[in-house]
């Protein structure tokens, strides 16, 4: 062979060598394709296996505003849904004292959210999966061109096959708060109130036993769970330092739409939910049990958590109530500064909140009138590092295709400890769409 012709070949050779680690590694086997019949399964294989395995064609699609795009085996043992959705926000502030160096008024135009949902089932329909991934930069934490934060806002598989025995196990919201409960889609205000942001619990891997009607009675629900207690560090090793969650939901009139706020179907019987919930978290590392920041002193919190709230709606008008209470206590650390002395330990974050809002659309239109009243206040009883806030607004909701395509004002004034300008004073509007 001449020497040209032998570089072109093992040249070729490198580039099939090459181009096969790239596409496969191993590269996958390519099979005769089978003649006849198939054999019958060896005796030891499980009944049913090859049909389990085989091909299954897809039916059409279908969409729904706010559901987005399914598609499903005519059995419905797979289905996929597809759900995109996004906010695009407008800010004006105004801080009573500013940070030095700053303006005391400031303005933003910014992708608050930007979110892709997957969810369906999978092999069963009492299999499901549930994929919630975030790209905004807002969500990811950006900083210095950086995300601080992984995509994944909620991945969970449930197995419903008992339906008083519900399993769910993954990255969740903790279901303790009903605010925070509430998908973030289906907000009546552009965010949830001061006082959900300080006492509730939030996303944490766990797992979940849950009935959506107990007995089939249509009036009561449960949850109940074990958490692993760090939040987004779930990458961390853990110490077993878990949080432990029950709640409750109590029905009188029957099941409605208790955790979509506004009231869409203005239906002239009234509708209530009542609701309950206890969590005890054990050496949890951050100030709000699994929220806020860590504790500058290395140290942990074993902390009680309890909230009531209440949703009522009735022909257009909507009402929600809720009350916190947290109670904990420190177990220090031993954190040191710079010059080597000992940090001072951070009390617990022990205190009282509590929401109040309201919803009323007006009659024959797609314009909802909202307001709310919130606060937050310290423990008298026990120390504690938590400030005095109080919050009260108002906004204007329009709803083009209710959730699915809304736009959203309000304006909130912000005054007390708790905030470090003392006052401050915001505008926002938003813009929500999604299929």
């Amino acid at each position: 062979m001449r020497p040209l012709a032998s570089l072109r070949y093992a040249a070729a050779l490198v580039v099939l060598v090459a181009g096969g680690r790239a596409w496969a590694n191993p590269p996958a086997p390519v099979l005769p394709k089978p003649s006849g019949p198939p054999p019958p399964p060896p005796a030891w294989m499980p009944a049913g296996e090859a049909q389990r395995q085989a091909e299954t064609p897809v039916g059409n699609a279908t969409w729904r505003p706010g559901k987005g795009i399914e598609l499903a085996t005519p059995d419905r043992r797979f289905t996929i849904n597809f759900n995109l959705w996004a906010q695009l926000l407008a800010t004006v502030r105004r801080e009573a004292i500013p940070a030095a160096g700053m303006e005391p008024w400031s303005g933003s135009l910014e992708f608050r959210r930007a979110r892709l949902i997957l969810s369906g089932n999978i092999f069963s329909p009492h299999v499901g999966y549930y994929v919630h991934l975030m790209f905004a930069p807002k969500d990811l934490g950006f900083k210095d061109g950086t995300p601080r934060r992984p995509p994944i806002f909620q991945w969970y598989t449930t197995w419903t096959r008992f339906r008083h025995a519900n399993v769910q196990a993954g990255f969740f919201f903790v279901p303790y708060a009903r605010q925070r409960m509430a998908p973030l889609a289906k907000l009546q205000m552009v965010d949830n109130s001061s006082a959900s942001y300080e006492f509730t619990l939030d996303q944490d891997i766990g797992v979940q036993v849950s009935s959506p009607d107990v007995a089939g009675l249509g009036k009561l629900r449960y949850f109940a769970g074990v958490f692993m207690g760090e939040g987004y560090d779930y990458y961390k090793a853990s110490d077993f330092g878990l949080t432990y969650m029950a709640r409750v939901d109590y029905l009188p009139f029957g099941m409605f739409d208790d955790y979509s706020e506004a009231d869409f179907e203005r239906k002239a019987t009234p509708r209530l939910a009542l609701g309950a919930a206890y969590a005890f978290s054990d050496r949890d590392h951050r100030t709000r049990a699994i929220s806020g920041t860590t504790f500058a002193d290395g140290g942990t919190m074993r902390s009680n958590n309890v909230t009531v709230d209440l949703m009522f709606k009735v022909a257009g008008m909507s009402l929600l109530l809720d009350f916190y209470w947290r109670q904990g206590w420190r177990l220090p650390g031993d954190a040191k500064d710079m010059l080597g002395e000992p940090i001072p330990v951070e009390a617990a974050r022990n205190g009282v909140g509590w929401t109040a809002q309201m919803g009323l659309f007006i009659p024959r239109t797609r314009l909802e009138v909202t307001a709310r009243s919130s606060g937050v206040r310290p423990s008298r009883r026990v120390e504690t590092s938590i400030g005095r806030l109080d919050e009260y607004g108002a906004g204007l909701n329009y709803y083009f295709y209710r959730h699915s395509l809304k736009l959203q004002l309000d304006y909130f004034r912000q005054y007390g400890p708790g905030v470090p300008a003392g006052v401050a004073d915001q505008m926002r509007l938003q813009l929500q769409a999604g299929f």
